[in-house]
């Protein structure tokens, strides 16, 4: 449905009747009368002089020049029509910035990127875009991407007020029946332009395109009354966090009690341009995809007309840790939480969390202990605190191994034992040979790989296992997974796949071996990292 909106010249916003109207051109009437009575008792004889002395005088200025007076837009604008208001309140909103772009690089999102995002979106049901800028593929392509997408309305936001090009698009674009408005600046009065200028952009640009337009600020100005009546509809930003409201139930509550002061205070339509909560980047842990899910979800039982925000992450945006967060879909397009719900699928389950066997010497994600010293045991020296060319954090593990013969000397034949290693352990010196022992280690079930990474001073062969220590009580799984490694100087990620396997309780998390044969002249090597996962 086209819903024009054209500008009648006159106001609306007078709070006279027609009943004022008529008392006060009889009151005018009455004084031109009065005028005239005087005028004849007092004769024409030094009218002249009279009127002479009491006109006002013209002021020195250059010669008196035609200017057109530009009111405020509150002063001009006409109500909505109830179908546009109808139209836009029946449209499921979404604010869409195009992932793929970098305005602080200048970089900008390809045709067939932003196809490929409104596909996406219109998959998790939005029928409206809202906009922020109109440059670029925004401008240009972006109408015409989002009505082949079956797309029932775009709100198009002009960022730069005094932008051309995004003028001249806004025009462009107002062609379109799908095109129901315009949202002039974003959060930029006393920043970026000032309300005077803004107020002639507004005006102009309603003129010029016969659509409703709008601009948007910060909740908290809109004490200001000006601002309040700016534009054709009022259309804030809402944001329950930047309000201290974390709880899902709890901003549902205050973004409802926001917009209903609104209404008390407004007859005009309101419609919040940005609400939501972030899924992450808050220090204390207390946002969630969970939090914004339950947000919006009950956000939608209520009357409030809102947009959500916003379609994805935005990775440049990092002057708070929040702003790369607010996305329903993160920046390569997969679904967060609330994505998967409103495409009505079920989100995949819960990726298990890795299983550190060392992340870092303090770290207290570690698991198992490196007690289980094995061969030749004087020929091996370990430091877990090293800090010098680590992989990740501030420590990692350092190994020397001397192939020398050293004992104590840990395996069943005569010395040397021309081998060696470390089992880490759980519970620590656990070889499983007493029942108290049994079924004791973790349970390794959710997992099917184990990672690490590992370097060395030169190149060498080591073997990393897990599982394998074969006695009565030992482990579930009997014969270890392993695998013969080679390092570098460089770190290297290694993964262990444990698919299949039994690893009910598992003592021997993770070992290494090696051997005179394999490195004859001893080595140097260092892990960090290590942990299981679900592939």
């Amino acid at each position: 449905m086209n819903l024009d909106f054209h500008v009648s010249q006159v106001s609306i916003r007078r709070r006279g009747s027609k009943r004022t109207l008529s008392i006060g051109l009889l009151t005018v009437v009455g004084l031109l009368i009065t005028i005239s009575g005087l005028i004849l008792l007092g004769g024409c004889t030094g009218t002249e002089e009279t009127a002479t002395a009491t006109a006002p005088q013209p002021s020195a200025q250059p010669p008196t020049q035609s200017v057109t007076v530009t009111p405020t837009p509150t002063a001009t604008a006409t109500p909505l029509p109830t179908a546009w208001v109808e139209e836009v309140s029946g449209i499921v909103w979404v604010a869409y910035s195009p992932p793929e772009a970098d305005p602080d690089k200048g970089v900008e999102a390809s045709p067939e990127s932003v196809r490929e995002d409104l596909a996406v979106l219109r998959q998790a049901g939005f029928t409206g875009l809202v906009t922020y800028g109109l440059s670029g593929v925004l401008g240009r392509e972006l109408p015409t991407l989002a009505q082949s997408q079956g797309f029932q309305g775009l709100i198009m936001g002009i960022w730069d007020p005094f932008n051309q090009e995004e003028i001249a698009a806004a025009e462009a674009a107002a062609e379109l029946s799908m095109v129901l408005g315009f949202c002039v600046g974003n959060e930029g009065l006393q920043k970026r332009y000032e309300m005077p200028a803004l107020s002639v952009v507004i005006q102009n640009l309603r003129e010029t395109t016969g659509k409703p337009v709008a601009t948007t600020e910060e909740i908290d100005d809109y004490s200001d009354e000006d601002l309040l009546q700016l534009g054709d509809w009022v259309f804030p930003n809402a944001h329950p966090y930047f309000h201290n409201q974390l709880d899902p139930d709890a901003a549902v509550r205050w973004t409802q009690a926001t917009y209903d002061d609104f209404k008390r205070r407004t007859d005009r339509f309101v419609m919040f341009k940005e609400v939501g909560l972030p899924t992450a980047g808050d220090s204390e842990g207390r946002l969630s995809e969970a939090n914004q899910e339950r947000y919006y979800q009950e956000l939608a039982k209520t009357d409030v007309q809102f947009v959500y925000f916003e379609a994805f992450d935005q990775p440049w945006k990092i002057h708070l840790p929040i702003e790369p967060h607010w996305g329903i879909f993160r920046s390569d397009r997969t679904p967060k939480l609330l994505g998967w719900r409103l495409m009505g699928e079920e989100p995949p389950p819960t990726p298990k969390p890795a299983f550190y066997v060392y992340q870092d010497a303090d770290s207290p994600n570690n698991h198992y202990k490196s007690t289980g010293y094995i061969g030749d045991v004087g020929d091996i020296h370990i430091n877990e605190v090293f800090e010098g060319n680590t992989h990740l954090g501030g420590t990692c593990i350092r190994v020397v191994y001397d192939a020398e013969g050293k004992g104590p000397n840990e395996c069943p034949y005569s010395p040397p034992c021309r081998w060696a290693g470390v089992y880490w352990q759980e519970p620590p010196n656990n070889w499983g040979k007493d029942a108290v022992w049994e079924g004791r280690g973790f349970d390794l079930s959710g997992y099917n790989r184990l990672v690490f990474w590992a370097r060395a001073d030169k190149a060498c062969t080591i073997e990393f296992k897990v599982g394998g220590i074969n006695e009565p009580y030992g482990d579930s799984l009997v014969y270890p997974r392993g695998i013969h490694a080679k390092l570098s100087e460089d770190w290297q990620k290694f993964e262990i796949g444990l698919e299949g396997a039994d690893l009910k309780h598992i003592m021997g998390g993770f070992v290494w071996v090696t051997n005179w044969d394999t490195n004859p002249d001893g080595v140097t090597f260092y892990l960090d990292d290590i942990r299981f996962e679900r592939k």
